[in-house]
């Protein structure tokens, strides 16, 4: 079966990023981390998404992260206006996802944790936002070898 080049191409990114993130929630002792569209974008270099590859993002992180629940700024039917993703290796309760208005995302944060949730925002697990390709292949290659820790 020959796969779409461009896919193959996708696929492979969004493994990349899944499996860094794992590791990074892994040593910051969390269970979730909330991801925002805008670091989304510039790890993937993209300026808008379609909801074809918000699709195959869902799809090809679900590995990693078996509850990931997107968080949509229009209506869930519009998968280009996802606004940030949680994800998570523990189900989410419902309650969660829905945002307390108003509160910024630090806040959000903060309140998630005082409710049990072992979340953070990847600013707060990993030293470069967003990492490159090449900084995650690194370091993975690195801590494969067991020439650096995590």
């Amino acid at each position: 079966m020959s796969m779409d080049p461009h896919r193959e191409y996708c696929r492979r990114q969004h493994r990349l990023l899944a499996h860094h993130l794992s590791i990074e929630a892994w040593c910051a002792g969390d269970d979730c981390i909330l991801l925002e569209r805008n670091h989304l974008e510039e790890f993937l270099k993209l300026e808008r998404f379609k909801s074809t590859r918000v699709q195959w993002l869902l799809e090809d992180i679900k590995p990693w992260f078996k509850h990931t629940e997107p968080v949509y700024d229009g209506p869930e039917s519009e998968l280009s206006s996802l606004e940030a993703l949680y994800l998570s290796r523990v189900p989410i309760a419902r309650k969660f996802l829905v945002r307390p208005d108003p509160i910024n995302v630090d806040e959000l944060i903060a309140w998630l944790r005082s409710n049990g949730l072992r979340i953070h925002l990847l600013d707060s697990v990993s030293a470069v936002i967003p990492p490159s390709e090449e900084q995650i292949v690194t370091r993975l290659a690195l801590l494969a070898q067991g020439l650096a820790e995590p």
